[in-house]
């Protein structure tokens, strides 16, 4: 979910776009667009299979703010930036499957940001666009409590582990998220962490699901929660995966689309209508290969969405054509497609979709607690049972 503040917001009204245009304005000369590349000149900082070269090459990323890297995605609609020269950049976005998203998804817009570990490269799919996070942001939050404690010599304390588990578990917004961000400082303490994470394009809200950004400071983020070289030390890393490889299987769509076995994926999603902007739907997080911590940090973003769903299938589809770029193999399977799932309609009730999604109306809680807790079910909203197919 997450378009709420400190107080419960129905819609916000008034916020102007950023360059508001569909996928297919964004991707109308994809056709001729050339992959663009920024070499840096030290060539330390993609490590080969050395772990201290890797780890130089993400601290470098994520110190970058508004480096070279930053100027090279505004330049085409799919970009490619390398931080070194040893590895070759893989094609992830070619303007063909630009040119596909384009005519498969006319009205909507997207963008991702996605970087390799392995190699120091990044990529991007309309990287020059800001939008809004949904409970995307919500991994920030989570981060901010993480490094404060870390500040202060200390791990989690139990009064914000009550809070992290329902917002990251269940993307729960309030109470839990604006206590959180009264504990960080609010809007002043989100520009903090941000600037410690290298996220340099974000404008942070108290209604904090309306967060401006970009994809490529969402990436920022996800690289130094979830991987070695920024910040946040390991205990808080550990954690931070903990939480975001924990989330409830229903919400474990988005980019664990085409990963393949053998890879392990943390990850927090964000889905959430807006005045303006439909459904706003996104995921952000890291894929690595089981045993390593070496992999892809990873973020999508869309809105103008029908609903939920749609805006998903777009965020899949991206998924799918990353993991098989950068992580190979066929898609394992995935319980989130086990889920038993229907769209609301304006005017229901929880009780009423229970018994849509196969379960009694007395279990109407629980089918809220799975489908992101919100009061009442919203117009276009994925809700589902907490009984999977085949339990």
């Amino acid at each position: 979910m997450g378009l709420m503040g400190a107080r419960r917001v129905p819609v916000l009204v008034g916020v102007l776009a950023a360059g508001l245009f569909p996928v297919g304005v964004l991707a109308a000369s994809a056709a001729s667009a050339s992959t663009s590349r920024a070499i840096a000149t030290d060539l330390s900082e993609v490590g080969g299979s050395a772990a201290t070269g890797q780890s130089a090459a993400v601290t470098r990323a994520l110190a970058a703010g508004a480096g070279a890297s930053a100027r090279a995605v505004t330049a085409a609609s799919a970009t490619t930036t390398r931080l070194g020269a040893r590895s070759a950049c893989a094609p992830v976005f070619p303007a063909a499957f630009v040119a596909s998203l384009a005519r498969d998804f006319p009205q909507q817009r997207v963008t991702a940001s996605v970087y390799d570990t392995r190699t120091g490269c990044w990529y991007a799919l309309h990287g020059g666009l800001r939008i809004t996070t949904a409970s995307v942001i919500k991994a920030s939050v989570m981060g901010a409590v993480l490094l404060r404690g870390h500040d202060k010599g200390r791990g989690l304390t139990q009064w914000e582990r009550a809070r992290i588990s329902p917002m990251i578990t269940y993307s729960y917004n309030n109470p839990y998220v604006s206590d959180l961000l009264g504990r960080v400082g609010g809007v002043r303490g989100m520009n903090g962490f941000d600037r410690r994470m290298g996220a340099t394009r974000t404008t942070n809200s108290l209604v904090y699901g309306a967060t401006w950004t970009t994809a490529k400071d969402r990436t920022r983020i996800a690289l130094g929660l979830l991987h070695s070289g920024g910040p946040l030390r390991a205990r808080g890393r550990a954690e931070a995966w903990r939480y975001m490889s924990g989330v409830t299987p229903t919400q474990r769509w988005g980019i664990t689309a085409g990963v393949p076995a053998g890879w392990q994926v943390a990850l927090k999603n964000g889905f959430y209508p807006m005045r303006g902007y439909g459904w706003r739907v996104g995921s952000t997080g890291f894929v690595r290969r089981t045993g390593t911590d070496s992999g892809y940090a990873v973020t999508i973003m869309t809105d103008h969405n029908g609903s939920q769903v749609a805006g998903m299938r777009l965020v899949e589809r991206v998924s799918r054509r990353v993991a098989s770029t950068l992580a190979g193999g066929r898609p394992a399977p995935r319980v989130v497609d086990r889920s038993r799932c229907v769209s609301t309609r304006a005017g229901q009730s929880w009780r009423q979709v229970a018994g849509e999604v196969g379960l009694p109306a007395s279990r109407w809680a629980d089918v809220r607690r799975v489908s992101g807790g919100n009061p009442r079910p919203l117009s276009g909203q994925r809700a589902c049972s907490p009984v999977l197919r085949g339990a």
